[in-house]
C-alpha cells in the first residue's frame, strides 16, 4: 500500500537574553553546574517570578515575522510533573491562552518536475511562553560514579514552543522547515538558535495513513532531536518502522520514540496512550500578560528585512537565481557580507560565485559561521577583483581563501608575498608552451590524430611549470595555436 506521511513539529527555541523569564538570575552557556542560579529559579520558599519584558518583546518579534496574531490578553500556568531537574515540581508555561497562534512558514523545498526550487506554506498552530527545566546528567563518566547529578543553570532560561501544523509531508519538508524557522529567528536576533547547545530543539509527531485518506493516523512522538540531520534520518526511519508494520496488518500504538543514530532505529521510550494529564492552572503568582497595541506597532517598526523579502530583492537589485539568492539570504551575517562586498567590488555576479563556491566550502571545512571568520567582505571583494584584472590566477585565489578565512589580511599584499602574481609575460608563457609540446611528442601527436581532449592534459603541464600563475585562458589558446598550426 502506498502511505501518505503527515508531520507535525514542537520546536522549543531559547531566547538571547541576558536573564532568565521568571528571575534576574544570568543566561550563559558553559558555567560550571549551578553557578547561574537564583532563588526564584531554585524554587526556593517564598520567592515569587517575576516577568522579563525582553522576553515578551522577543516572543512578539517571533510571532511577527511567522504571521501569527497576537494576543492582546495571554495567561501562564502551570504543567504539573515530576522529574529530578524541575525544581517547583511544575513548570510556568502558556496553556489554553497562548501569546500567539495562526500564523505560517514558507519553506523551500523541490519542484515536482525535480528542475527547481518552489515554496510551500506551513501552518503555525502557536507559539507561547515558557521556563527551560534544568538537566539530569546520568553519564558515569561525567559524574564519576553510577549517579545522576542536576544541574540547573538551565532552569528558567526563556523557551518559545513553536508549533507547526501537521502540513509537513517528508522528512526533507520537515528539515527544511526547521532550517528556514531557525534562519527566521536568527535574522531577527531573538535566538542564537544553536542546535548542538540545545537553544534549537525539536520534537516531532509522524504518523502515516493510506494515500487518498483524510483521517489521520496514529502517531508517534520523536523526543530531543538536536540536528537537522538526525531530524531527517530519524523521521525516515520511524516512517519505515510504521510502514512495515501497517504492511503486516498490525497497529501502531501511540508512543514516544527516541533514535539511536548508531543502531539507525527508533525505540520506544514509554506508551503514551492518551494525551498527558499535567493539570493544567492559570499560575497564581502571575497576572495576565496584558500586551497594547502599540508595543506590538513599535516591535513590528524595529523588524529587520526578512530572508523571504531579501531573497526577493536579490533577484530583483542583483539579477541572482532563486537558487543563489536563498543560499545567500538563509543566514543574515552572509547576506551583509555580501552586500558589503558587492559595494566594493561593484558588480554583484562574480562576488556571488566566489562566496557559494569558495568561501562557504571553506566555512563548511572548518564548521565556521561567516560572522566568525576573519576575513572581511571588503578584502574579500579585494581578491575577487584581482582575479578579474589578471593580476592572479583563479587557482592562486583559491588558495587564498582558507588562508583569509583563518587570519584576514590584504590579499594584494598576501600574493606579492607568496610571489603569486600571474605571469602575464606573454613570451614566457610562451617558452613554457614550447618546452612542454617538445617534451610530451607522443601526446602531441595524439592530439593531431583526432584526440582533442589530450589539449587539457597538455593545459595541466603548461600550469604545473608556471605554479598556476599563468593565465588559464592565455594558455589554451596558445597551445591550441600551435599545434593546430602545426598539424
Amino acid at each position: 500500500m502506498v502511505y501518505e506521511v503527515v508531520i507535525g513539529l514542537e520546536v522549543h527555541c531559547q531566547l538571547r537574553t541576558e536573564s532568565k523569564l521568571f528571575s534576574p538570575a544570568p543566561v550563559r552557556y558553559g558555567d560550571e553546574p549551578n553557578h547561574s542560579v537564583h532563588p526564584i529559579c531554585l524554587a526556593l520558599p517564598g520567592v515569587l517570578p517575576v516577568l522579563n519584558a525582553r522576553a515578551v518583546e522577543f516572543a512578539i518579534r517571533a510571532a511577527l515575522a511567522t504571521h501569527c496574531e497576537i494576543h492582546t490578553r495571554s495567561v501562564f500556568a502551570r504543567k504539573n510533573y515530576f522529574y529530578p531537574d524541575l525544581p517547583k515540581g511544575y513548570q510556568i508555561s502558556q496553556y489554553e491562552e497562548p501569546i500567539a497562534t495562526g500564523g505560517w512558514i514558507d519553506i523551500p523545498v523541490d519542484d515536482a518536475a525535480g528542475d527547481g526550487v518552489e515554496t510551500k506554506r506551513i501552518g503555525l498552530t502557536r507559539i507561547h511562553m515558557e521556563e527551560d527545566a534544568g538537566k539530569s546528567i546520568h553519564d558515569s563518566e561525567v559524574t564519576g560514579r553510577d549517579a545522576t547529578h542536576v544541574d540547573l543553570n538551565r532552569a528558567g532560561v526563556p523557551l518559545l514552543e513553536i508549533v507547526s501544523e501537521p502540513d509537513l509531508r517528508s522528512p526533507a519538508e520537515a528539515a527544511s522547515y526547521l532550517r528556514t524557522l531557525r534562519s527566521i529567528l536568527r535574522y531577527i536576533e531573538v535566538s542564537d538558535a544553536d542546535m548542538e547547545k540545545g537553544h534549537f530543539r525539536c520534537d516531532a509527531n509522524v504518523s502515516l495513513r493510506p494515500e487518498g485518506i483524510r483521517e489521520l493516523g496514529t502517531r508517534t512522538e520523536l523526543k530531543n532531536l538536536n540536528s537537522f540531520r538526525f531530524v531527517e534520518l530519524a523521521l525516515e526511519t520511524e516512517v519505515a518502522r510504521q510502514a512495515a508494520l501497517l504492511d503486516l496488518g498490525e497497529r501502531i500504538h501511540q508512543a514516544t520514540m527516541a533514535y539511536d543514530p548508531d543502531a539507525r532505529r527508533t525505540r520506544v521510550l514509554r506508551l503514551k496512550e492518551n494525551a498527558d494529564d499535567y493539570r493544567y492552572f492559570p499560575d497564581p503568582d502571575l497576572t495576565p500578560l496584558l500586551i497594547a497595541d502599540a508595543w506590538v506597532e513599535r516591535v513590528r517598526a524595529q523588524l529587520p528585512e526578512l530572508a523571504e523579502a531579501k531573497c526577493q530583492r536579490f533577484r530583483d537589485q542583483y539579477g541572482l537565481s532563486e537558487y543563489d539568492a536563498r543560499q545567500l539570504t538563509a543566514s543574515r551575517a552572509l547576506a551583509d557580507f555580501f552586500e558589503v562586498a558587492v559595494t566594493a567590488h561593484g558588480v554583484a555576479k562574480p562576488v556571488a560565485n566566489w562566496v557559494l563556491r569558495d568561501l562557504l566550502q571553506t566555512l563548511r571545512e572548518r564548521e565556521l559561521e561567516i560572522d566568525a571568520a576573519a576575513v572581511s567582505p571588503e578584502s574579500f571583494a579585494a581578491l575577487v577583483g584581482l582575479v578579474e584584472s589578471g593580476k592572479v590566477t583563479a587557482k592562486s585565489a583559491r588558495d587564498l581563501v582558507p588562508e583569509l578565512v583563518a587570519n584576514g589580511g590584504d590579499p594584494l599584499q598576501l600574493v606579492r608575498e607568496r610571489g603569486l602574481e600571474a605571469v602575464s609575460d606573454a613570451g614566457a608563457i610562451e617558452a613554457v608552451v614550447d618546452a612542454v609540446i617538445a617534451l610530451r611528442a607522443s601526446d602531441v601527436e595524439r592530439y593531431r590524430g583526432g584526440e582533442k581532449k589530450v589539449l587539457n592534459f597538455l593545459m595541466g603541464q603548461v600550469m604545473k611549470r608556471t605554479e598556476g600563475r599563468a593565465s588559464p585562458a592565455t594558455v589554451r589558446e596558445m597551445l591550441a595555436r600551435k599545434l593546430d598550426s602545426e598539424s
